[in-house]
């Protein structure tokens, strides 16, 4: 029956062939493996206004996927039968860049980290940052509401938007490309999309807010005892420097550990092992705003106030380059490890020093011997907190507690006023944790939004919901 999707696109806009489909089918984890009976990639807004009106009318189900590098599964059908996957990747246009409005229009297929490059070619700066920006996609970073490690100082990708364009459920194009950053007429209905994962309509283009392009920038790696004491060298630094703060990154000894096993030749800052690391960055489009100095200050108290064990200051951009790969390359070696839990919670900034206390203690009850690994966002509370097998224990027994961890620390994470979902969004496997941390009155609404946009349930079925 999709067949007549082929009429709709050109040559290779509509895969059918299971190896033609085979890398759409899973997202970057791969736990979840879809069985989609087609891939549209439309090259332009119409095409998908078409082929979404003709999926409403013929009550087919429609999944939106951009880079594919989403970590819950939400751009993969799932146990949905007939589902056609709608890649945005050949929507890559840049319709305009204002300099002087500081805004860049792009369509939903372009990538993060090329916006990031023709900002920086036009003096400016897209300030969303993360560990899948050279190949996510400016559609599914605004989907999911991504974060990064900027949103301290910048705020999550819904903070970066004025204006979106969106087609709606039945093939409808709703048209909000306005560059405004003052607008009171009602409801600011693109804030309904951002965040929504492809469940209210799609998300074809974007109007995004460009920053001036730092210049002044300094970065700090910091020994320190415990997080409580990672929030007051944040606070003491803001003192100094205020909203000049972009990151606040804090590492757990055991993240750190992971790191230099997978990367053995990483060099080392400190002679000795620590209980936390703390990277801090702060920047400024100012040439006149001493940070160096700001830096140095904020380090001095705390060494004074015996906040701080250590501490060096990057003195070139390799040397904060060399910070920064630890923080990512922990990351990237716990994905790695198919047996680490990975978790991504968030609570309010002032209970993060309860958080893990009270998820470590939890931790080690649940399963005596386990490394706890809590790395992340301290400055915005959005701490991942992982757990690592115990190095006795084989992976198939230890990935059977994985259901009572991750109940344990998004439940922590909710009694202290935190979410279960933090920038990773909702997808297709925490759809159960979200049920139970919502009040019924939210869990209503959102069913209500769903029930007025897409009566049918045909866009992205099985996700978020």
């Amino acid at each position: 029956m999709t067949s007549a999707l082929k009429d709709l696109l050109d040559d290779g806009g509509y895969l059918t062939e299971a190896a033609d489909m085979a890398k759409f089918s899973h997202d970057i984890v791969g736990d979840i493996v879809g069985d989609p009976i087609g891939v549209a990639r439309p090259r332009s807004t119409e095409e998908v206004s078409q082929i979404m009106a003709w999926c409403h009318a013929n009550t087919v189900q429609v999944v939106p996927q951009g880079g594919n590098t989403g970590l819950c599964g939400g751009s993969v059908p799932k146990g949905q039968d007939g589902t056609i996957i709608l890649s945005l990747e050949r929507m890559n246009a840049v319709r305009d860049l204002d300099v002087m409005g500081n805004t860049i229009t792009v369509e939903a297929g372009c990538v993060l980290a090329d916006v990031q490059r023709l900002a920086l070619e036009a003096n400016r700066f897209f300030p969303v940052s993360h560990g899948g920006q050279g190949t996510a996609q400016i559609g599914g970073n605004l989907s999911t509401n991504s974060g990064g490690n900027n949103v301290l100082k910048y705020g999550t990708s819904r903070a970066q938007v004025l204006g979106l364009e969106v087609v709606l459920p039945d093939g409808r194009i709703w048209n909000g490309m306005r560059a405004l950053h003052k607008d009171t007429a009602g409801i600011d209905l693109k804030q309904i999309f951002i965040g929504a994962e492809g469940t209210l309509g799609i998300i074809t283009a974007a109007v995004l807010k460009l920053r001036p392009q730092p210049v002044s920038r300094e970065t700090a790696l910091v020994a320190i005892k415990s997080p409580a004491d990672g929030l007051w060298l944040l606070r003491k630094l803001q003192d100094y420097v205020g909203e000049t703060v972009s990151s606040f990154e804090l590492m757990h000894k055991n993240a750190v550990d992971t790191f230099y096993a997978f990367k053995p030749d990483a060099r080392r800052p400190f002679a000795d092992d620590h209980p936390y690391l703390v990277i801090m960055e702060a920047e400024s489009p100012s040439r006149f705003f001493d940070l160096r100095g700001a830096f140095e200050a904020a380090l001095e108290d705390a060494f004074k106030d015996n906040k701080v064990l250590d501490a060096v200051i990057a003195e070139a951009n390799q040397h904060r380059l060399d910070f920064w790969a630890i923080r990512e390359g922990m990351a990237v070696a716990m994905v790695e490890d198919d047996s680490c839990l990975k978790s991504d919670t968030s609570v309010p900034v002032a209970a993060i020093a309860d958080f893990v206390e009270k998820a470590t203690a939890e931790f080690e009850r649940l399963v005596p011997g386990i490394r706890p690994s809590p790395l992340g966002h301290i400055g915005d509370g959005n701490i991942h907190f992982n757990g690592q097998r115990p190095l006795d224990m084989p992976r198939e027994i230890f990935i059977t507690h994985w259901d009572k961890l991750k109940d344990a620390v998004e439940n922590i994470s909710v009694e202290l006023g935190g979410s279960v979902c933090a920038e990773h969004g909702v997808g297709r496997i925490k759809k159960k944790a979200v049920a139970r941390a919502k009040s019924p009155e939210e869990m209503e609404l959102f069913f209500t939004l769903k029930k007025a946009l897409d009566p049918d349930g045909i866009c992205n079925p099985g996700a978020v919901l």
